[in-house]
């Protein structure tokens, strides 16, 4: 069944929320950075200034891979914010199985009482759900949830690495706005949160996203990775520096989704770094104080953009970063 999107805002999108700085991008239409923006958009492919919409019409390829009801969509992050959302978006708009993993499922209370509120509603749609222990940060769990997932379907078909860390800058080290005030354990800290983490999973996972049938008439669905970034991760925008350790596990996120695109392309699996824009949830609470109503996206919104820009994806874009709303964002 297919959730209807919701109207896309027409309004221009600021930086992560702490910096209050408008998008500067690149003009450059260097081929070596270029990411070609979907096909099924409107726009110009060249990195600049000028907005474009991501169609609405999912390719032929997501169709068939949200028609499947034996799909596999594995979430990270599950437990709040954008990445439940994902998990609520999934069940209204695929017809396969969602495994939403969080690093203490037995506390990941708003994604509990949504599948309580299903079990009494819909609990066919509820028994679509399995609920998984992952810390992102420790490879033993990696590799459990790995075991798991394999021995329970044998396949992944979209892995969504959405577990992130930025810091709230009074109770954490991040995120650092002056060179001063950085702090090696953050550092780190960020790294395997942010990129070392998500990295190693799809590491985990892939073999499970082959398709083994590529190139017949009944093969599977080309499979996807979509990383979570940012906009902060684009060297090219960086306009006004700051925020330190996110924005380099960032770049570092986006340089892992171009490289592991070129090898996983050939394995049916395309890959994508997408940036949100500036949500409302608990990882932008501390810095939504300067933020205008209007550049300050719900959730819902956030999530079904970013899904229809996966869902307009075509193997031309695998490893692109874009935004919420499709635009093609420099390195």
């Amino acid at each position: 069944m297919m959730k209807r999107s919701f109207a896309l805002f027409a309004i221009r999108l600021r930086d992560l929320p702490g910096l209050h700085q408008t998008a500067l991008l690149s003009t450059s239409t260097s081929s070596s950075f270029a990411a070609p923006i979907p096909p099924n958009s409107k726009g110009q492919a060249v990195y600049n200034d000028i907005d474009f919409s991501a169609s609405t019409d999912p390719s032929s390829n997501a169709m068939k891979r949200n028609q499947d009801p034996n799909a596999v969509h594995v979430v990270t992050g599950a437990s709040r914010g954008i990445g439940l959302q994902f998990v609520k978006s999934l069940i209204d708009r695929t017809e396969g199985k969602i495994v939403a993993c969080c690093r203490s499922p037995e506390n990941a209370h708003g994604l509990h009482t949504f599948l309580e509120t299903m079990s009494l509603t819909d609990s066919l749609d509820r028994d679509r759900i399995e609920v998984l222990k992952l810390d992102i940060e420790d490879q033993t769990s990696i590799d459990e949830l790995s075991n798991s997932i394999r021995n329970s379907y044998n396949r992944v078909d979209v892995l969504l690495n959405v577990a992130g860390l930025l810091g709230d800058g009074t109770s954490t080290p991040g995120p650092e706005r002056s060179l001063a005030k950085l702090d090696r354990d953050w550092i780190e800290k960020s790294m395997a949160v942010n990129v070392i983490g998500p990295v190693m999973l799809s590491q985990a996972l892939s073999p499970l996203m082959a398709s083994p049938q590529r190139g017949k008439e009944d093969k599977r669905a080309t499979t996807l990775i979509a990383n979570l970034s940012a906009r902060v991760g684009s060297i090219s925008d960086n306009g006004l520096g700051g925020w330190y350790s996110y924005r380099f596990s960032k770049a570092a996120l986006n340089q892992a989704t171009r490289t592991m695109s070129h090898e996983l392309k050939r394995k049916g699996t395309w890959t994508i770094a997408l940036h949100p824009g500036t949500t409302d949830t608990d990882l932008s609470k501390p810095f939504q104080r300067n933020v205008q109503a209007e550049r300050l996206f719900p959730v819902e919104f956030t999530v079904e953009k970013l899904l229809d820009v996966m869902d307009s994806m075509e193997e031309q874009n695998s490893g692109g970063l874009y935004d919420w709303a499709g635009k093609a964002i420099p390195f």
